[in-house]
């Protein structure tokens, strides 16, 4: 399994063919991406990557990917396997990885450090982000996204996924059980010391990632 951004996974779909489909009809972020998109996944259909978005014909950010991972041939494909793998192999596949231990290794740059925005130049609204369902009370900016935090006493970090809505332009409200998550549990610990709790939100990783 090699290591992969958003745009390689992108690369690696085109070649499949049926592995995404391009969408070039103008469409709306409020409802209608959400409701296209869960016909799709019911069907067992491809990836959606979405050209043309109301509102966001031009700026920072103009398209959106969905169901990457939508079936168990595009999580083979993830893994490094051809499409027709089976379950059998997969998991034991990534039982054995999930035993090994990866050092990490620290880079001094890369593509995420390309665009820095800091203070009041943040507005998260120039992303194209649904309104997924008419329930849903706003846009779900982190619905796949790697949530990372550090236990501030043992040092150890964790990666979670945790659904988190778009609130003002640079505010971002998660949901968050106390002690029942393990950045819950950060949480915690960062309050009884009276310290805000860094975090980092990774949106754009491998896609593999979410599955393991």
């Amino acid at each position: 399994m090699g290591s992969m951004d958003l745009r390689e996974w992108l690369a690696v779909l085109e070649k499949q063919g049926a592995g995404v489909r391009r969408i070039a009809a103008v469409v709306d972020w409020d409802r209608e991406i959400g409701a296209i998109a869960r016909r799709v996944l019911a069907k067992k259909g491809p990836a959606l990557l979405f050209e043309h978005i109301k509102g966001y014909e031009r700026g920072r950010c103009t398209r959106l990917l969905t169901g990457g991972l939508g079936n168990r041939g595009r999580m083979a494909l993830a893994l490094g396997f051809p499409p027709d793998t089976s379950n059998a192999e997969l998991v034991q596949y990534v039982m054995k990885k999930n035993r090994e231990v990866v050092p990490p290794r620290i880079v001094s740059g890369g593509p995420v450090k390309d665009i820095i925005l800091r203070g009041a130049e943040i507005d998260q609204t120039e992303f194209p982000v649904p309104r997924w369902h008419y329930l849903e009370g706003g846009r779900y900016i982190h619905t796949f996204s790697g949530i990372v935090t550090r236990d501030p006493d043992s040092r150890v970090m964790n990666v979670g996924i945790y659904r988190g809505m778009i609130g003002k332009k640079n505010t971002t409200p998660f949901l968050l059980i106390k002690g029942g998550q393990h950045w819950g549990q950060h949480f915690l610990k960062y309050s009884a010391r009276g310290e805000p709790m860094p975090v980092a939100c990774v949106i754009g990783w491998d896609p593999i990632m979410p599955f393991l």
